[in-house]
């Protein structure tokens, strides 16, 4: 109980943080966009037919932009539209922590809850939740399909899984790969179990999912799009690379850039750099370098089972829910994404979201203290970057650029 009571402490902290100084949030062109576009919709009373264009150069559907024509019928300013999608992600977390408490069996209890934890306040998935920002609206899509998944031999839950997936390639594409990696994968393990699956229901609901997608196509085929695939970005590893810098919280330089190497300093005590948030980063770095031994053990253990007539057959029947999710998002959604040829951001991946933590959480579960020192270390960097953006009003030569409540006290002076 003590241990829970630590985590949920920990929870509490990680959602309070992702709602303090909610006017340093990022406002740069995507941002303002974003707004302008849900705000346009809401004047016209129109459903956009596409929205902002994805990395992979192609636009996305129009419900990227319909769900905050939604929060914008309702809002009247940027604050106000942010406040929502932060109070989103909290549900979103809420959300999974319900079910890992509900559905989870006790054997596996600890990978999820401790996984949710570092979700909660692991660097990038706090910045992830304060932006107004199609990507930041995917971890409640996520929970949903996840949810509905789970119950996928109910009829409710086969065409609610049906329709939460069709939606969720229509907030952000990477969702698309996300909900067919889960479909085959599903498929595979139903079949090898035994696993009765609505097939008709599911039907059901993936059709009228989609019918937001109807105009994105008549776009797309009467605008052709230039886009960026390119069969050499097949061998960057991208998701894998990100996935891993993810989990073990060493990607905040993906915000700050060349200031990095200025919050590294922090915090200051009396004007005087402490370097925590560095020593931070090294004890990440060496417990990293733990855990890519033991990745690379397990992948030499699998190569030597290949050749083994049975491997897909032992692979699949009795897997324990956590390795079926795991699996699911590290093969199909890691597999599908990469073979596209697409760039891969590391934004892509917030549509795996807890995962990415539940992952880092299974292979250090025999080390809780390891895992624990983990989730501090994170804690520790991810406070020192919201008080760092505060304190300089953003990271102008990073990504995250001057914060809303500068860029509009220098608007109203001009």
């Amino acid at each position: 109980m003590k241990k829970e009571y630590l985590l949920y402490t920990i929870i509490a902290i990680g959602l309070f943080l992702r709602l303090i100084w909610i006017n340093d949030m990022e406002w740069k062109d995507d941002e303002q966009l974003m707004y302008k576009m849900a705000h346009t919709s809401v004047d016209k009373g129109q459903f956009p037919e596409v929205g902002m264009e994805s990395g992979g150069g192609i636009v996305n559907p129009g419900l990227s932009v319909g769900v905050f024509a939604v929060i914008a019928s309702f809002t009247h300013d940027p604050i106000s539209m942010d406040r929502v999608v932060q109070i989103i992600n909290i549900l979103s977390i809420l959300c999974f922590l319900i079910f890992i408490i509900k559905k989870i069996d006790a054997k596996e209890k600890d990978v999820w809850l401790y996984g949710i934890t570092l979700a909660a306040i692991s660097p990038l998935a706090v910045l992830f939740s304060r932006k107004i920002w199609a990507q930041d609206m995917l971890p409640i899509f996520s929970f949903l399909i996840i949810f509905t998944n789970y119950h996928r031999s109910k009829k409710w839950g086969a065409f609610l899984w049906g329709l939460s997936g069709a939606l969720l390639g229509q907030i952000h594409m990477s969702g698309f790969f996300f909900a067919f990696g889960l479909f085959v994968f599903s498929v595979a393990y139903d079949y090898f179990n035994a696993i009765k699956f609505r097939w008709g229901y599911w039907i059901v609901g993936s059709l009228i999912g989609s019918i937001g997608i109807i105009p994105w196509l008549s776009f797309i085929l009467s605008h052709p799009q230039e886009t960026k695939i390119s069969f050499l970005h097949i061998f960057q590893f991208n998701f894998y690379l990100y996935w891993f810098l993810d989990a073990t919280g060493l990607n905040i330089y993906y915000s700050l850039r060349k200031d990095f190497w200025m919050f590294i300093k922090e915090p200051f005590v009396l004007g005087v750099p402490t370097y925590l948030v560095a020593v931070a980063h090294l004890i990440l770095v060496g417990i990293a370098a733990f855990i890519l031994k033991n990745i690379l053990k397990y992948l030499y253990q699998l190569r030597l089972r290949l050749k083994d007539k049975n491997l897909l057959r032992d692979l699949f029947v009795d897997m324990s829910i956590t390795n079926f999710y795991l699996l699911a998002i590290l093969l199909g959604l890691g597999i599908f994404m990469t073979l596209s040829g697409t760039t891969i951001y590391q934004h892509y991946l917030i549509c795996a979201f807890p995962f990415t933590y539940i992952f880092l959480s299974n292979i250090l579960k025999e080390n809780k203290k390891i895992l624990l020192t983990v989730i501090i270390a994170q804690m520790l960097i991810t406070i020192c970057f919201l008080i760092f953006i505060h304190k300089n009003d953003g990271a102008e030569h990073g990504d995250y650029k001057k914060v809303y409540r500068v860029q509009e006290t220098q608007s109203l002076l001009k």
